[in-house]
């Protein structure tokens, strides 16, 4: 292994020894002799256009930009927007290797960039005001790449393995296509599916909306928006692939994806099977559609959960599962949906799309879970097995109108249908370290869940004609929906201590839970002088939830009907709340700082009715809600208060007893919480440099906080019950440095660090004891990326951690867990036609105490291209070829409790896999290789 890193960095050495270039520099100034900072100064080889590399300017116009050919004319073109361009050709020798140019004077235009240039001019970057634009023909991709692969290529983007994009640190919210919705704005829609040749410009801007839905119009704290451009020619034609595959294990592949651009209309169809545990479609893809991510139904109610893993993901948006295995499990998913999008004209744009998922998981999972206290060990451990099934529809339509220049209507809505099936034995056995045997027994469970839901978003902005700052929102979302599940329980449990004796629960707990929630609100901008804006806001919030429980039991063992009532596990009540919130805040901002504070007043009226107790009482609050935010340059922090009533799933205080080993309680004497944040940004993009660097950190505190009051029983029978509590602090920062290299005109090497640090301080009840309990989450990550003339690529990121949980009572034990992952892929492209790409992931857990604590999973696969412009992809691969995923546990720390969980895990197969890629007429040849073998 020495060896090896010892060749790797004599050959990156000698690369950068032996590579003989040259250096331009000098200073952009407008025609007054002022410095123009954040200019783009591009050098291309003068003969043909082609880029050779550029750079931005510093704050005080400077730039450098070394590396550059030697004996070859080239020429400099310096752009701004607002200003005319700048243009010079220069050659360096070897015995002149540096050029000079003292000044480049900018003369201002009120042309657009487009019209002063030529297209094979145009500069990798240029900033239009708030928007990053990156010219797509700058940055060179191989035949056959994607959206992603071209994304990866831009400074200060990254892309993860499972596609999440960032710029700059901040999440990349949605991507758009020609400005309009692509299934939902869901990123990995569009970078995963559509081929980066047929990309003109990517532009990245703040998401303005989600600034808006905050209620704040502050766009410091919110993520971004790409806006991706097509080339005229793909604007008229169809592409997209079809694939086929079938493999060893019962493994099997097939789908496909077509777009189709017609100028005005745009058509995209797609379609899936597979038995690799894969969702069909993506989180973001369905929490985006129609508006479902900007639900604050839907965040607050969480009815939305995902997972992914070592095994596979999975998806499921207010009971839709869209496909993929929640961690453990072999499943089978099947799906299929349409985007539409029309723009008759530049004013108006309208799109419908359809989704329709369905998915079946097998599950066998073991669990063993450690209670901590004092001397004592209470351990329960359980064996699953079962079948879930999902089905889910979403039918989602919007629109965009212009109808003059200065104001913009939105409308988004969906209608979502999901439909769920469980049925699960578990075998249960309790133990105390102490005692022995506590108790044990078989749970046999049914689950039948309908969910149906309906959401709408509107907004309306209003800017002035007089002056652009002054600008007016009004906004408006819409939730309603209806839950209705029946929970089958059968039981046999026998107990041990301190008496024995046997218990059958034969019981049906049947929920419903209607639900509607409204929000409108407002904000408005204006600008009072060249220093100071004054900014309004105001939000109304109406909540109506109703949830009623009937628990019935058999009269007899042998009867089929659930007909005895259980009052004691039944009831219902209904919360109508409303709340509102108006603030007004005033900017000053002198030059690169930005100081506004505000202050809000909040009104919340909530009445609770009791329905099955007859009773029913208030919950009125009226706060004052402070916010600070300050910002200097690329650096901002900020404070804010707000207040949250509890959750509706905890106001029921009856028992929910549909495990027997894990009883939950109600309870409806809750408080509204108040929570204060304290967070700061950073970002630095050195262009000069190629450097980048963002950190974010965030600080809560929380009084009333809702906590869980756990007692644990004789029988190891575990009951918790919410409660309020004060004095819980969280803390968080995470940050991340990337450098590239460009060791040579063709070969780049990526550098990148990074790390996450959480500490959260709360209070525990266990059985009598209380105590502060400290759980801190410590991981680092750093990666290397090679790329030598798109031949050989390869990418390596290693990750450790460390999780552990402190208490101020001596009654409890410290945990600690360290892990550690670890990624290495190869890519090769060579000979012809020809792609090798291998993968090691490498896990290590050592809460593991029995078993195996060190994973590899060793993908590998070839491809082989062919046909006309290689669009036919014949792909062998092997999944897992050393056999280990099937060993694979997972372990963590949390309260007092420590849990291990292993399970049925996606076996070692073989696929085989043909791919058709569909190009228009003169399209070009598509990327292969370089993603994850088997993503996620």
């Amino acid at each position: 292994m020495k060896k090896f890193l010892l060749l790797f960095l004599g050959i990156v050495c000698a690369t950068v020894i032996y590579a003989q270039t040259g250096i331009l520099q000098g200073k952009v100034l407008s025609v007054d002799k002022k410095p123009i900072g954040l200019a783009t100064v591009t050098v291309f080889i003068a003969a043909d256009t082609t880029l050779v590399t550029y750079r931005m300017s510093n704050d005080n116009g400077d730039f450098k930009i070394p590396n550059l050919p030697l004996n070859k004319e080239l020429r400099l073109l310096a752009t701004f927007s607002g200003y005319e361009a700048f243009r010079q050709n220069f050659i360096l020798t070897d015995t002149s290797s540096t050029f000079q140019i003292d000044s480049i004077f900018l003369k201002s235009t009120t042309k657009d960039l487009d019209e002063v240039i030529v297209i094979s001019e145009r500069p990798p970057v240029s900033l239009k005001n708030d928007t990053i634009e990156f010219n797509a023909n700058a940055f060179k991709t191989l035949p056959n790449a994607l959206v992603e692969d071209l994304l990866r290529k831009l400074p200060g983007v990254r892309v993860d393995a499972d596609g999440n994009i960032t710029v700059n640190g901040k999440p990349v919210n949605k991507i758009l296509v020609d400005g309009k919705s692509f299934f939902g704005d869901d990123p990995k829609m569009a970078t995963r599916n559509l081929p980066a040749n047929a990309i003109d410009k990517v532009q990245v801007v703040d998401d303005k909306e989600q600034a808006l839905l905050n209620g704040d119009n502050n766009t410091s704290n919110v993520g971004k928006v790409v806006n991706i451009t097509l080339k005229k020619g793909f604007k008229k034609g169809v592409f997209g692939k079809l694939y086929a595959g079938g493999g060893t294990k019962e493994r099997y592949e097939m789908g496909g994806i077509a777009n189709a651009f017609r100028d005005t209309l745009q058509i995209s169809v797609l379609g899936y099977s597979n038995s690799l545990n894969r969702p069909g479609f993506s989180y973001g893809e369905l929490m985006n559609a129609g508006g479902l991510q900007r639900s604050n139904s839907n965040r607050n109610n969480n009815s939305t959960w995902m997972s992914s893993g070592t095994n596979g993901s999975s998806i499921n948006i207010n009971g839709v599962s869209f496909g993929g295995a929640p961690g453990v499990g072999l499943s089978t998913s099947n799906g299929a949906g349409f985007n539409l999008n029309h723009t008759p004209n530049q004013k108006s744009s309208f799109y419908l799309q359809y989704y329709f998922g369905e998915v079946r998981t097998t599950k066998r999972t073991s669990t063993l879970k450690e209670l901590y206290n004092k001397d004592t060990v209470v351990s329960t451990s359980s064996l699953l097995n079962g079948i879930t099934k999902n089905f889910g529809h979403n039918v989602g339509f919007g629109f965009k109108l212009k109808p003059d220049t200065v104001t913009t209507v939105n409308f988004a809505a969906s209608y979502t249908v999901g439909l769920q099936r469980d049925v699960v034995r578990t075998d249960m056995l309790s133990t105390n370290n102490i005692l022995g045997d506590l108790s044990k027994g078989v749970i046999n469970q049914s689950n039948h869940l309908d969910n149906y839901n309906y959401n709408h978003g509107f907004s309306w902005t209003k800017i002035s004609r007089k002056n652009k700052r002054r600008i007016l929102t009004l906004a408006n979302q819409f939730n309603t929906g209806n839950g209705v599940n029946d929970y089958l329980t059968n039981s046999d449990l026998n107990y041990y201590y301190p008496n024995a004796y046997d218990s059958i629960q034969n019981q049906l707990r049947s929920i419903r839970l209607p639900q509607t929630n409204i929000s409108t609100g407002f904000s408005f901008r204006d600008p009072l002088s060249t220093l100071f804006t004054l900014k309004l806001a105001g939000r109304h919030r109406y909540e109506y939830v109703s949830n009623h429980t009937n628990t019935n039991g058999k009269n007899t063992l042998n009867s089929d009907d659930f007909n005895f009532f259980y009052p004691e596990l039944s009831g219902a009540f209904k919360r109508t709340k409303n709340d509102f919130v108006f603030s007004q805040g005033l900017q000053y901002q002198i030059k690169k700082l930005s100081i506004t504070p505000s202050i809000g007043e909040l009104l919340m009226f909530s009445d609770i009715n009791l329905l099955s107790a007859g009773s029913s009482f208030h919950q009125n609050i009226r706060k004052i809600i402070p916010a600070l935010d300050v910002s200097y340059g690329n650096f901002n922090i900020s404070y804010d208060k707000n207040y949250n009533a509890p959750s509706y799933t905890y106001l029921l205080s009856i028992p929910d007893n549909s495990n027997p080993y894990y009883i939950v309680n109600g309870n409806s004497d809750l408080l509204p919480n108040s929570v204060d944040r304290f967070s700061t940004y950073y970002n630095y993009n050195d262009q000069k440099s190629n450097f980048n660097l963002w950190m974010s950190s965030s600080y809560n505190l929380i009084n009333n906080d809702v906590i869980q009051s756990v007692n644990v029983d004789n029988q190891g029978v575990q009951t918790t019950t919410p409660v309020n509590a004060n004095g819980t602090r969280s803390f968080y920062m995470n940050f991340n440095l990337n450098k590239d290299l460009k060791l040579s005109e063709k070969n780049k090497l990526t550098l990148s660090f990074g790390g996450y640090y959480s500490i959260n301080r709360n209070k525990m009840l266990y059985n009598s004891d209380t105590s502060w309990q400290t759980t801190g989450n410590i991981n680092h990550w750093m990666g290397v990326h090679l790329n030598l003339n798109d031949v050989f690529e390869w990418d390596n990121s290693f990750s450790p951690g460390f999780n552990f949980t402190r208490y101020s009572s001596e009654q409890f034990s410290k945990l600690n867990v360290n892990y550690r992952y670890l990624t290495s892929g190869i890519v090769v492209r060579y000979p012809k036609h020809v792609i090798l790409e291998t993968n090691m992931n490498y896990t290590y857990n050592s809460g593991i105490s029995n078993g195996q604590k060190s994973f590899y999973r060793w993908d590998a696969a070839i491809n082989y291209t062919f046909l006309k412009d290689d669009k036919g992809v014949l792909k062998l691969s092997a999944y897992d070829m050393l056999n280990q995923n099937s060993r694979y546990a997972s372990a963590y720390a949390s309260q007092n409790t420590f849990t291990v969980s292993r399970g049925l895990m996606l076996p070692r197969y073989l696929l085989l896999t043909f791919t058709y890629n569909i190009r228009q007429v003169g399209g070009k040849k598509q990327k292969v290789g370089g993603q994850s073998l088997f993503s996620m």
